[in-house]
């Protein structure tokens, strides 16, 4: 079977409708109507002359040789994007996608700013292309493995085969609580572990529970699936969570936060940056992992001298 134009769009739509296990999730991802998704998955099944997926009321389910062509379709974009790549270089620019994955709420991280990456990687590769997808660390890893992203900057998350993780840099967090807690306004040297624990605390699914070291006992009676969900609890007065301290100094500014036994509950979270091994990176993430670590040796050497000159 030769390979059209229109076959590569439907498949990529196969792809997102796959990914996001339905096609109404395929259709808001890709701005689609669902006519224009049901005509791309039929458009694949007559080309090929088999069912690719089923769905009814049980849902959305792959067949069999549907979960084989998602699997060799993930080969086949890697492919183009790596052709892609090299015609670049052929010519002597920088071309291709950069699929970019990040966690929620990272925008305010001075000592990681993604912008200014963005940013050089226009000024330097014009012809290439960026699309950032913003989700939670196993979702990122997920997509990282599956080709759907070529790198994530995600907090540290356990080992998995055929990923590489790099150590970036530890973002720091503390304990907040917000105007109405009544922990807002009692006095910095009457607050300890033990008191602090008696309260009501919301905790990140993900962070399995790490976020309670210093508080084995405490009591955890909400959980947030993101930073900004767990931002909302805190600052509804009814809880204390973590929150990376960069996230959440402009509601401290405005005395809408504040921070509890910072400098002794503090937690540093670990951040990596997660690539896939045993494939030659296009030069467009080459640029990109230059350019972030260029950004950040200098926002490193920066502090340093900021130390220094304390």
């Amino acid at each position: 079977m030769q390979v059209a134009q229109s076959d590569l769009r439907s498949l990529a739509v196969f792809r997102a409708v796959v990914e996001h296990r339905s096609f109404l999730g395929a259709q808001i991802a890709l701005g689609l109507s669902q006519s224009a998704v049901s005509f791309h998955i039929k458009a694949l099944e007559e080309r090929f002359g088999f069912r690719l997926c089923r769905r009814g009321r049980g849902g959305f389910e792959l067949t069999d040789r549907g979960a084989a062509v998602y699997e060799k379709s993930k080969v086949l974009f890697l492919s183009l994007n790596a052709f892609e790549s090299d015609i670049g270089t052929l010519k002597h620019r920088i071309t291709g996608t950069l699929r970019l994955g990040l966690v929620d709420n990272t925008i305010t991280d001075e000592d990681l700013p993604i912008y200014k990456v963005i940013a050089a990687l226009s000024r330097k590769a014009p012809d290439a292309t960026v699309q950032i997808v913003i989700d939670a660390p196993e979702a990122l890893v997920t997509e990282l493995g599956n080709g759907g992203i070529d790198i994530a900057i995600l907090p540290e998350v356990q080992s998995y085969q055929g990923l590489k993780f790099s150590y970036l840099r530890d973002e720091r967090h503390s304990l907040y609580c917000a105007t109405g807690h009544p922990l807002f306004t009692v006095p910095e040297e009457a607050l300890s572990a033990t008191a602090i624990g008696k309260y009501a605390f919301v905790v990140r699914l993900y962070a399995n529970k790490r976020e309670l070291q210093h508080f084995p006992n405490a009591v955890t009676r909400a959980t947030a699936s993101n930073m900004e969900a767990q931002a909302m609890f805190v600052l509804s007065g009814q809880y204390l969570g973590y929150l990376p301290d960069h996230y959440a100094h402009a509601w401290v500014k405005q005395a809408r936060l504040r921070a509890l036994l910072s400098s002794e509950t503090n937690i540093p979270s670990k951040f990596v940056i997660a690539t896939r091994l045993a494939e030659r990176a296009p030069s467009v993430l080459d640029l990109f992992i230059q350019e972030l670590a260029g950004i950040a040796s200098e926002r490193l050497h920066g502090v340093l001298a900021r130390d220094i000159l304390r």
